[in-house]
């Protein structure tokens, strides 16, 4: 086990008041979300506050789950910059603080990363694995750490993985709309394997089956990486535009359509995006076919278990 990193000397006092009692109760969790949230925003300091108490191994009132959910939720997604993206450095620290005993301890902790990647924009990879990976965790050994407690049916798979399964698939931050990556649909096989011939929730084959035709099709292509420096850029003028600063800028832009050279130019870049388009349509035509290298990989996930179930 690592030793938990001390509270932060801002808020030593306060940590020292809530655990003098030998638990965290809902006045302390009620005393807490009023000082985080005063003034409307979650710094570093209160982020290491909310991760030592986390850390400590004392009685947690059912407040502690929201309120963990919501206070991490708030920094990582919305209170860093750019809003929306979860870095890389943050990704590591999440799952670093939350491995601390090598692996995720609590239901809350895993709400957390599941709802990170439900409403960020863009997760690094390594940690929508990381949820997949502990799912997987989850159905081989039935232990309930990350659906509350109660032991779950080890080997099989119910319906609340299967909801969480999509969510971190199907997430903003997973990649959104249809897109699957190789090592999610080799996951997914992982776990259609070890759960074969189980009792599993009747949505678990629409979702194997879904996630899995998606990866080998991708009708939409998989998402463009972010640009974090544009969506900075967008973000700032809207900011501008909010305080007034840019209405000089668009009362110029309007009247600069009525110049007649603006106008071919804007015909022009219009021809240009609609042969993009069409170039897309194509792109996407050719995406949806699947080659002999998906169909190599895929008869290699069916014969890796010498058993062709239903699902596949």
């Amino acid at each position: 086990m690592n030793d938990i990193p001390p509270p932060p000397p801002l808020h030593a006092d306060l940590a020292a008041r809530i655990l003098a009692g030998g638990e965290i109760t809902a006045d302390d969790v009620l005393i807490l979300r009023q000082g985080v949230f005063a003034d409307g925003a979650v710094d570093k300091d209160e982020v290491d506050l909310i991760f030592y108490l986390n850390d400590q191994d004392v009685d947690k009132d059912i407040a502690w789950k929201e309120f963990f959910v919501d206070a991490l939720t708030d920094y990582f997604v919305w209170k860093q910059q750019p809003r929306g993206v979860l870095s890389d450095a943050d990704g590591a620290l999440l799952i670093d603080r939350i491995t601390r005993d090598g692996e995720i301890e609590h239901d809350h902790e895993f709400a957390l990363i599941v709802n990170l990647i439900f409403k960020a924009r863009e997760v690094p990879e390594d940690v929508v694995l990381f949820a997949l990976e502990a799912l997987e965790d989850n159905v081989l050994k039935g232990s309930g750490k990350l659906f509350g407690a109660g032991r779950r049916r080890a080997g099989v798979i119910d319906e609340g993985e299967v909801e969480a399964i999509r969510m971190v698939i199907f997430g903003s931050g997973g990649g959104g709309g249809l897109t699957v990556t190789r090592r999610e649909a080799e996951l997914l096989f992982r776990l259609n394997t070890e759960s074969s011939g189980k009792k599993n929730a009747a949505t678990w084959r629409e979702l194997f089956v879904t996630a899995v035709g998606c990866y080998l099709m991708l009708p939409q292509g998989p998402p463009g990486k972010i640009d974090v420096e544009e969506i900075r850029r967008r973000d700032e003028s809207l900011a501008g535009m909010a305080s007034g600063e840019g209405v000089f800028a668009m009362l110029i832009d309007a009247f600069s359509n009525l110049d007649p050279a603006h106008g071919r130019a804007e015909r022009r870049k219009l021809s240009e995006k609609n042969r993009r388009d069409l170039d897309d349509a194509h792109a996407a035509v050719e995406r949806e076919k699947i080659d002999r290298a998906e169909i190599d990989w895929l008869i290699e996930r069916l014969d890796e278990d010498d058993n062709l179930d239903g699902n596949e």
